[in-house]
């Protein structure tokens, strides 16, 4: 195997000293633009490639970013973290990619991990463990945050998307569609985007004068399976259920499951509302009505953000929040008019529509 040519290599073909190739490579000044060209030759003829721990180490800078996400699986995540990968690439950067699988224990050992090693920055994608954050931060080491609003202090870099408002855009979307027994499948009660959906799933059914139902209320895991083992409690406690808006897309295929096994009709029967918007959701039969949110987008604003702060600069403001849009196919029916929506809520759904009690909200 042929030797790995070094610095010294380089010095002694150019006829110069290491300290003059270091300059020279390192794009420093100093050096005559003679001496320049003839180091760069020598470092080309001979195959040169500098030691990157070396280089880091001098430098100071790796040109990696750290990724800390829960599931790289899933269809969500893997889009964030296509928008992060292209424009890492574009910026000259690589990654270091790490899942938890939704472990805080697995996060702080990989938030550890790279804070000792030195990636040049952090992307922390839905994080959890709130303290560790914070006393990263008062270190200055760059850290930028997606899909969560964790309320700390000013100085943490949030990117993340309008859940609340893209929950009240579906719910309605479905009561403009003339459905009035609303069902709701959400995700981890413990992950904020779920706690958002579900403040604006209320916030909708309130502001048309429908009445809440516990019942028609039930938690998933953001997985198809979870979608749909919550659809068929659902069908099973309402009958007159006539419409469903799902958490993400993933639970919404496995609602869209739960539904046919039972004979029903999408969106004749049962209207259906997703979240994300991911790929497979145009590709469903009938495609799926539901919130795009820009996945893609916030993961590369997240890689620009970050490379502001390696670069010392600061970033103002520190929450960046963005928005939602509907995308309307298949899954409900077409929007009713003026006069026949105006007739319709006439007929608001309350006690005695489920099996349990209605709460008015």
């Amino acid at each position: 195997m042929r030797k790995r040519a070094t610095i010294f290599d380089v010095a002694a073909k150019a006829g110069v000293s290491p300290a003059t190739v270091s300059l020279v490579l390192n794009g420093k000044p100093g050096v005559s633009p003679e001496t320049r060209q003839r180091v760069l030759q020598a470092a080309e003829e001979l195959n040169y490639r500098p030691n990157a721990s070396a280089r880091s180490l001098v430098l100071e800078k790796t040109n990696m970013l750290g990724v800390i996400l829960p599931d790289i699986g899933s269809p969500f995540y893997s889009e964030v973290v296509q928008g992060v990968e292209q424009e890492a690439t574009a910026q000259g950067y690589y990654l270091v990619l790490c899942t938890t699988c939704g472990k805080s224990s697995r996060e702080e050992g990989y938030l550890h991990l790279f804070w000792e090693h030195r990636v040049d920055g952090l992307l922390l994608v839905t994080p959890r463990n709130e303290s560790l954050i914070q006393e990263i931060r008062k270190h200055g080491f760059p850290l930028v945050v997606l899909d969560r609003d964790i309320s700390l202090q000013d100085d943490v870099v949030e990117v993340i998307v309008d859940n609340f408002h893209g929950a009240i855009q579906a719910v309605e979307h479905l009561i403009h569609c003339g459905y009035r027994n609303i069902g709701f499948i959400n995700g981890l009660p413990e992950i904020q985007a779920s706690q958002e959906r579900f403040r604006g799933y209320q916030t909708a059914l309130r502001k048309h004068g429908l009445c809440f139902c516990p019942e028609l209320v039930v938690e998933g895991d953001f997985t198809e399976r979870g979608g749909y083992i919550a659809m068929k409690k659902l069908l099973s406690v309402a009958s007159n259920l006539d419409a469903v808006f799902v958490a993400n897309d993933w639970m919404a295929l496995g609602a869209l499951r739960a539904i046919r096994e039972q004979g029903l009709r999408v969106p004749d029967d049962i209207g259906l509302v997703g979240f994300d918007d991911v790929p497979l959701a145009a590709q469903t039969d009938p495609p799926l009505t539901t919130v795009r949110q820009p996945m893609r987008e916030m993961g590369a604003l997240g890689v620009q953000l970050l490379i502001q702060l390696i670069k010392g600069k600061k970033v103002t403001p520190t929450k960046f929040t963005l928005p939602t849009e509907l995308v309307l196919r298949g899954s409900t029916r077409q929007i009713v008019g003026e006069k026949q929506r105006d007739e319709s809520r006439k007929a608001v759904p309350c006690a005695g529509r489920t099996k349990g009690k209605a709460w008015a909200l």
